[in-house]
């Protein structure tokens, strides 16, 4: 059966993305507080770059490693080139975060139970090895961290984020109560609502991680939502406008609350396949591209600059490969390009100026986003 019959209901998700992420707001209640010891302030934070005195500035974050994956530290603004679109940027602000530096900017983690998507055996593995994670060298964190749940009764969120992992152990093994996964259809029915359940948690995340301050990393552990690349195939204008507007927002949403998504997969072999995402990486600059996979867990992670990192049962081992880019990151800034009329997708490039690294950030960003989002011509 073609998706038109099934519009409406997504019709109504797109509007609540819009109003989340572009307000960057969301109500205190879609949240479930807990009481974990808060960290201490930072002090001696240096400042990000700083805030645009008007719209077109752009902030991006950047992971440069070597071979193996280790952080580089040592670069200068001049080690960098910026090509939006292909064309080299003036840099209008610079900064080389290092975390165990005296003036290290501020950088939290939050780690995403997924148990939508998940199985229930596959949370209670998850948590066995959250357990060793957070218990780690006596309970001490690296960072300051808190936890989130997307669950079929909604998102819920630790009161913010604290570096003593025994706190949060407390509360997270004190939540399975709370995180029973409730019986849902299958079949086209049952991959749409999780993934409308899913992508609208994801939302308001990002909204409530706006108000706060510093780089976020996001670690979903999570084989991902439902891609419906079948239903793609079919989706007629209205559907790919609904998809087009979604990427657009979440795009920005995202770069602009300056979080960073990663997919700690928790892959069995046989269960699917977890690279199937790959196909759709991608920029979507117009409407007729847009396809549903494009907001798969898996492309927003590496369109944000993070990783999809798929290490089998080893949670704690991913977790720890994710966080390495909290140790060592560059954050600069440039003008964004005046635009025509539309939403126009600008594609980032950032190179540096040495052999044998690579680089990630954020993939692109559009313009006109907030003011002319796209509508049906039907």
């Amino acid at each position: 059966m073609p998706l038109r019959d099934h519009f409406s209901r997504f019709a109504a998700i797109a509007a609540f993305f819009c109003g989340i992420l572009i307000l960057a707001s969301a109500p205190a209640e879609c949240a479930a507080q807990a009481g974990v010891p808060a960290a201490p302030a930072q002090s001696g934070a240096a400042a990000p770059p700083a805030p645009a005195t008007d719209d077109r500035r752009v902030t991006i974050d950047i992971a440069v490693t070597d071979k193996s994956g280790h952080p580089i530290g040592g670069l200068g603004a001049g080690d960098f080139t910026v090509l939006d679109n292909d064309q080299p940027q003036k840099l209008l602000a610079f900064q080389a975060v290092d975390a165990q530096g005296p003036s290290a900017a501020p950088v939290h983690a939050v780690i995403v139970v997924d148990s939508i998507n998940s199985g229930v055996t596959v949370v209670a593995r998850e948590r066995e090895q959250l357990g060793e994670f957070l218990k780690e060298n006596g309970g001490e964190l690296a960072y300051p961290t808190a936890f989130a749940f997307i669950t079929d009764g909604g998102l819920k969120v630790q009161q913010g984020s604290s570096r003593d992992g025994n706190a949060i152990f407390a509360h997270l093994t004190g939540t399975d109560s709370e995180l029973r996964i409730i019986g849902r259809s299958q079949g086209f029915y049952g991959a749409a609502d999780r993934l409308e359940r899913s992508l609208g948690q994801l939302s308001q995340l990002a909204a409530l991680e706006a108000k706060q301050p510093g780089r976020k990393l996001v670690l979903f552990i999570s084989p991902g939502w439902p891609m419906l690349s079948m239903a793609a195939i079919e989706a007629d204008l209205k559907q790919r406008t609904w998809t087009f507007n979604s990427i657009v927002q979440l795009t920005n949403g995202l770069r602009q609350a300056r979080v960073t998504l990663y997919t700690l997969d928790p892959f069995n072999l046989g269960r699917h396949n977890p690279f199937f995402y790959q196909s759709y990486l991608k920029g979507v600059t117009k409407i007729s591209q847009a396809e549903y996979p494009d907001l798969s867990l898996q492309v927003l992670s590496e369109h944000t600059g993070g990783q999809v990192i798929v290490n089998g049962n080893d949670i704690k081992g991913e977790i720890d490969t994710a966080l390495r880019d909290a140790t060592t990151y560059y954050s600069l800034s440039f003008a964004a390009a005046t635009g025509g009329e539309g939403v126009q997708y600008h594609a980032l490039r950032v190179k540096v100026d040495k052999p044998g690294l690579t680089v990630r950030t954020t993939a692109g960003y559009y313009l006109n986003a907030a003011t002319q989002p796209q509508t049906d011509p039907h």
